[in-house]
Formats: C-alpha cells, structure tokens, sequence
C-alpha cells in the first residue's frame, strides 16, 4: 500500500532531547557546585531519567511522581522527603534544561517536506501532553500545525499499538499505509511493525549496531526521507 501518512516520534527525532538535557545538566550541576564530577553525574541522570520516564508512561506514577523520583536518587545525601522541597530543586535542572531547548536542523524541513507531499502528518510520543505541545511551540516547529499525540493524553505509550492506532484513526489513514519516523528500535520500530505500521529508524550518532537493526530501514539525518 502507497504511504499515505507519516508518524514523527519528538524527543531525539524532531526535538534534541539528549542534547538540552545535556547542557541543561552541565548549567545546572556548576550551579551546584558538582560540575568537578560531570561524567560520572551525568550517566546517573539519564540512566534514572530513562528507568523513572519508562515508569510513569506505564502508568505506576504520575509525570511529578517521576520527577521526585529521579532528583531524590539524584541526590540522596539531600534532605527532599519534602515534596515541595523536591519539587523546587527539579526545578532548578527544568529551567536550565527548558533554556537549552532547541528543534534538530533537519527537523522543519522533514515536516515540510511530508506535508508537501500531501501526507497525513502527525507527532506520536510518550510524554506528557502539554510538555510536549510546548516543545513543538517554542521551537517553531508547532507553526506546521500538525497533530501532537502524547502518550499521557492517548491512555497508551509506544510501543503499545493502540497509541499508533489511536494516531492513524484520528488522522484517518490505514496503518498499514503509515510509515513512524523515530529514534527508538523498541518504541518506534518494533512497536509500530507490531501495529501494523511501516518503520525508519533515525540514528544520528550510530547508538546501533548493525546486527541490531538488520532489515530495519535507518537513516542517519531526516534529510534522507522521501516520499
């Protein structure tokens, strides 16, 4: 079946997630006085990001449970049994985190390039909604007025096929005519082939190897897309 429709997953795929997060963390921590251990700090955080993140998008905490999580193993010599305590210092990584925002260069192209095509486009991620509505908004990218469906939103997060489902009835294309765009081989690949989807793995920093993605269509810039 001809592609009618294309998915774009947002976090490492349109937006630069891992890169914010990155200079967000390193502003933050010199903040603190703990930028001597940067390496070492910024494993940790994302090892916890990704365990805690993948604990609220199944939905056994809330996305501000998630948070207190993370900054209390962050930081356990620190006194934040308090939830407002806890909450006020994730809010100090938030704002350098939010000020380090910024969309991928290909990014506004693929849109454009999709939507000039005469696809049916949309955002498919796990996330909360509004966050990552705000995403799409301060980095320009929510002026191509495309449909952002996050997973706090949907009641299912990728892979799970009911959030692809979800996705391509409200755009009205089949899935078997829709092709998801993202950075994930468990969430966005195998879990769109599983729904019945088409797959394109962007892999701009070659995190896989090649026996990982055997006969998995990748891509190294969204540049390389076409329709």
């Amino acid at each position: 079946m001809a592609v009618t429709g294309v998915l774009f997953d947002l976090d490492d795929t349109l937006f630069d997630h891992r890169g914010a997060a990155d200079r967000g963390l390193r502003a933050w921590l010199a903040g603190l006085g703990l930028d001597g251990m940067l390496e070492d700090h910024a494993e940790r955080w994302f090892a916890l990001e990704t365990y805690h993140h993948e604990r609220f998008q199944r939905g056994e905490v809330s996305h501000v449970e998630q948070r207190r999580a993370r900054i209390r193993a962050f930081l356990p010599g620190w006194d934040l049994a308090d939830d407002a305590v806890a909450d006020d210092t994730f809010a100090g990584y938030l704002a350098c985190y939010r000020a380090a925002w910024a969309a991928f260069d290909d990014a506004a192209a693929a849109l454009e390039r999709a939507l000039g095509a005469g696809l049916a486009v949309g955002i498919l991620t796990n996330g909360e909604q509004s966050i990552q509505e705000t995403k799409m908004q301060r980095t320009g990218l929510a002026s191509y007025d495309v449909r952002v469906y996050a997973s706090s939103a949907l009641g299912a997060a990728k892979p799970d096929p009911r959030a692809f489902h979800h996705a391509c009835a409200d755009l009205g294309v089949d899935p078997s005519g829709a092709v998801m765009v993202g950075d994930s081989l468990r969430h966005d690949v195998r879990g769109a082939r599983a729904a019945g989807l088409g797959s394109v793995l962007i892999d701009r920093v070659g995190r896989y190897r090649a026996h990982e993605v055997a006969g998995v269509e990748r891509i190294r810039s969204l540049a390389e897309l076409s329709w």
